[in-house]
């Protein structure tokens, strides 16, 4: 049954558009085996089993990575109680309370970038705004000169692109360029630290620090953070900011573009936009169901298990397919529609931002983030157009688009 259905998941029509061969494997073949790797790679497809691999940490680890390749990256990719402590470091820079404080900020960076695009009649929405906008503001929250947001994308990119690959080296260029600027980062804040008298283990009050010593950032936060009478290394240090920076603007970029996408592709859902801003939460959430910005993760089951009449060994790499569990009939009214009346208890079950333990710290962020670029672009572009059907970024447990081609006049 695992290998009744052909299935690639890095097969060009697969790239293309993966949702009908998901829709395939769920009814035919929900344990599916692929075997042209160096591993073989298991593919979940039903909500259930991929809301069951999310919550059962204990099965499903996240000990060996969320990617194809088997890789122990620690830190926030890594099982309870481990995961538990490094998440607590970055929750005061993901504290709702703290989003909402960026709100006038971010509103405004929104109007920037639009005033540039529209006095250079710029037509790329993904360029114009959906790609500078998540990267800009991942900056400002990790502490990463925005002077430089252009180079850290190359990098983050280049990682994501290697992400089907198995052979570890082949991300190992940008990752270790992206490393050394950001221990040059840390230790420029060190060198502050140690200029007003302290360092980094015999500080009175970190709270005293941050913002009056060095910024109140995250790449501050975790120089000083102690939890548990344990400081991070700089080794765990850069995972955790490779992570987050990795983590924290491409989904966000997709989740922008695809909505954009949809609503234009459909014009008269974009019109009820225009006429009522209140539909925007309805736009975000169905768009998040809709076109899952990551498609999907792996994580390893600790134990061999049967599922669905298929012996999936110990320690195999599994993927936990959000973008197919996301259109499951069975949860899901009409799931191949794009729809603005999707009722509230539908939407708020996708599991585009995980579940459990895992679920996505930037989740409320990254809503706000497409919510104010929804809301500024309706007003200013009611006339906005869809010139011509954009292609899909590269990395195949993505899925955005990498131009959109728009005008407004």
């Amino acid at each position: 049954m695992g290998e009744s259905t052909e299935y690639n998941p890095f097969g060009e029509e697969v790239l293309e558009d993966p949702f009908p061969f998901y829709e395939d494997l769920r009814n035919s073949c929900p344990v599916h085996v692929h075997s042209e790797f160096q591993h073989p790679l298991y593919t979940l497809t039903r909500y259930d089993d991929v809301a069951e691999m999310l919550i059962n940490f204990n099965l499903w680890s996240s000990h060996y990575g969320q990617m194809p390749r088997y890789s122990v990256q620690g830190c926030l990719f890594s099982d309870p109680p481990e995961h538990t402590w490094y998440r607590r470091l970055i929750q005061k820079s993901f504290a709702p309370r703290h989003i909402a404080a960026m709100e006038k900020e971010i509103s405004s960076l929104v109007k920037e970038l639009i005033d540039v695009m529209e006095e250079n009649e710029t037509r790329d929405l993904h360029d114009a705004l959906a790609c500078p906008l998540p990267v800009l503001v991942i900056a400002k929250i990790l502490g990463v000169p925005t002077e430089d947001i252009n180079q850290f994308k190359e990098w983050s990119d280049a990682q994501l692109a290697a992400s089907k690959s198995s052979n570890l080296e082949d991300s190992k260029g940008p990752r270790d360029a992206m490393n050394d600027y950001l221990l040059q980062q840390i230790n420029d804040r060190r060198e502050v630290l140690q200029n007003a008298g302290w360092g980094e283990h015999n500080v009175p009050d970190n709270e005293k620090l941050l913002g009056e010593v060095i910024p109140d950032d995250v790449i501050s936060g975790i120089l000083l953070a102690e939890v548990d009478s344990r400081k991070l290394s700089d080794s765990e240090r850069l995972v955790m900011l490779n992570q987050l920076l990795v983590g924290g603007n491409e989904t966000t970029t997709s989740l922008i573009t695809n909505m954009f996408w949809r609503l234009l592709s459909q014009r008269d859902l974009y019109e009820k936009i225009v006429e009522d801003p209140s539909l925007i939460p309805v736009a975000i959430e169905e768009s998040l169901r809709f076109d899952a910005p990551v498609l999907g993760l792996y994580r390893t089951n600790t134990e061999e298990i049967s599922l669905h009449g298929v012996s999936i060994p110990e320690r195999s790499k599994v993927m936990a397919t959000y973008g197919a569990a996301n259109r499951d009939p069975d949860v899901f009214e009409s799931p191949n529609e794009f729809r603005l009346d999707r009722p509230q208890e539908q939407l708020r079950k996708h599991l585009s931002f995980g579940l459990g333990r895992h679920f996505c710290p930037g989740a409320q962020l990254s809503r706000m983030e497409a919510k104010l670029a929804l809301e500024e672009v309706a007003q200013r572009f009611p006339d906005l157009r869809l010139v011509k059907s954009p292609k899909r970024i590269e990395p195949f447990l993505l899925w955005g688009r990498k131009e959109l081609i728009v005008r407004w006049n």
